[in-house]
């Protein structure tokens, strides 16, 4: 631009002096005077087009050094408005430059909504080219790889994942420009995972986005269930058969004298049935939603104080003394579902104690809570199956041979729940366990629905 403007100059320079040149002509000969006012008019008329010309020029010169600050990142970059008719190009430069400002300023939002969705996920998710080199990981691809990203971006999968059934998954999917789905064992450590490879149509270097679900706590839950089943026909089973037994041997006959106490024994074995259905039957209800509560300003200590009483029969057989301490609390909560809490609790606490032992009933204050903890001196509960105390059914090696259904931690945990509540268990083997229950001290759960 600088040498057009130096061209123009030269040119007027070179019009002046032929203009002077001329000018001295006119004194030597008859004619030089039109000549010369000739000459006077086209170099008006050059300058006149000069500087007609200028102003675009300098319009256009400012345009083009905004678009190149423009293509530099300088997206906020704009030109003065010129008069005339190059104020039409800076005014359409400008407009051009507010829409390409706005259109990156949409793909950055875009960018970051993908990438907060990428990375709140708990899946693993990597994002491949064709070849499956990584052009991208979230978090937790990040940390199941155990690689970070930056080294990640440009490698096969292969070298970051280290699973050939991953990379082949990758290529079918690439390939065949539709889904790929397997199950497989990753890492040393054989995690489950289901592996998802989905083609992504016009995503550029991004060909194939990779999700894994790791399958672990889904393979928990089916053992859950498995074992729910299993206990569950254990216990309806040996009732029925020792009915069965008695039934069949009272119809072989029996003295008149032995009967009474065959029919206490079946009697016996049908309140055992009756008390599992019941407790399921109740369990389903809590678990459901079902169960509506009524809260009501409920006394701690007399609660905990009745709980006791009612576990004292139980307590005396087996030698084990029940101490009630801290009780000087409110809660608002449904009175017969935190007595069956506190009941089950201590139920279970007597049941683990050994003969002369003791079990402590506390309640302290907690700010908007109130924690109710039942302690015994039993064996304790190994590291290992203390998760999975609250399950349905759930018996330790350790507990196979005592008595219960396994229902009444359960019962606790959703109880407690249905308050908006937490139950927790503390132990180490051979130092007893410690069952804590933590309720807002006011009702936060659904309340039963107004009759009427």
């Amino acid at each position: 631009m600088s040498r057009d403007l130096a061209a123009r100059g030269a040119g007027i320079a070179l019009l002046a002096a032929v203009v002077g040149f001329l000018a001295g002509l006119v004194s030597d000969g008859p004619g030089m005077r039109e000549l010369l006012a000739f000459a006077a008019t086209a170099a008006a008329g050059g300058a006149a087009g000069y500087f007609a010309f200028w102003r675009p020029s300098r319009a256009v010169r400012t345009v083009v050094e905004a678009a190149e600050r423009i293509s530099e990142g300088e997206l906020a970059q704009r030109v003065p408005d010129e008069p005339g008719p190059a104020g039409e190009l800076t005014r359409a430069f400008n407009v051009m430059a507010g829409r390409v400002a706005t259109l990156f300023e949409s793909v950055a939002f875009e960018h970051a909504r993908l990438e907060a969705v990428f990375d709140a996920s708990s899946d693993p998710m990597a994002a491949l080219s064709a070849d499956t080199s990584v052009r991208f990981l979230n978090p937790a691809a990040t940390a199941l790889f155990q690689m970070p990203m930056a080294d990640a971006i440009g490698r096969r999968l292969i070298e970051v994942a280290r699973d050939y059934e991953l990379e082949a998954l990758v290529r079918r999917a690439a390939e065949e420009g539709r889904g790929q789905t397997a199950i497989i064992s990753f890492g040393t450590a054989r995690v489950p995972l289901r592996a998802a490879a989905l083609p992504i149509r016009e995503g550029g270097d991004w060909a194939v986005l990779l999700i894994l679900t790791d399958l672990t706590e889904v393979q928990r839950l089916d053992q859950v269930r498995r074992d729910f089943v299993s206990n569950v026909s254990h216990e309806l089973r040996t009732p029925l058969a020792s009915i069965r037994a008695l039934v069949e041997t009272l119809a072989d006959g029996v003295e008149p004298a032995e009967a009474p106490e065959f029919y206490t024994r079946i009697l016996r074995q049908v309140d055992r049935l009756t008390v599992l259905v019941n407790e399921l039957l109740d369990l389903s209800r809590i678990e459901s939603g079902a169960i509506q509560l009524k809260p009501e300003p409920v006394q701690v200590g007399q609660l905990l104080a009745e709980a006791a009483g009612l576990l004292q029969t139980r307590a005396e057989a087996g030698h084990v003394t029940i101490i009630v301490e801290g009780t000087e609390l409110e809660v608002e909560a449904d009175r017969a579902a935190l007595l069956r809490v506190a009941t089950n609790l201590l139920d279970n606490a007597v049941k683990w104690s050994p003969p002369g032992g003791r079990v402590w009933v506390t309640a302290q204050d907690e700010g908007d809570l109130v924690a109710i903890t039942v302690r015994d001196e039993g064996p304790g509960i190994p590291e290992q199956d203390q998760p999975r105390v609250f399950e349905r059914f759930f018996k330790s090696d350790a507990s196979r041979a005592n008595a219960g259904v396994g229902l009444g931690l359960a019962i606790v945990k959703h109880l407690v729940r249905a308050h908006s509540g937490t139950a927790t268990v503390a132990s180490r083997p051979g130092q007893g366990a410690a069952f804590t229950v933590r309720l807002p001290k006011r009702f936060i759960g659904r309340r039963r629905a107004p009759m009427g």
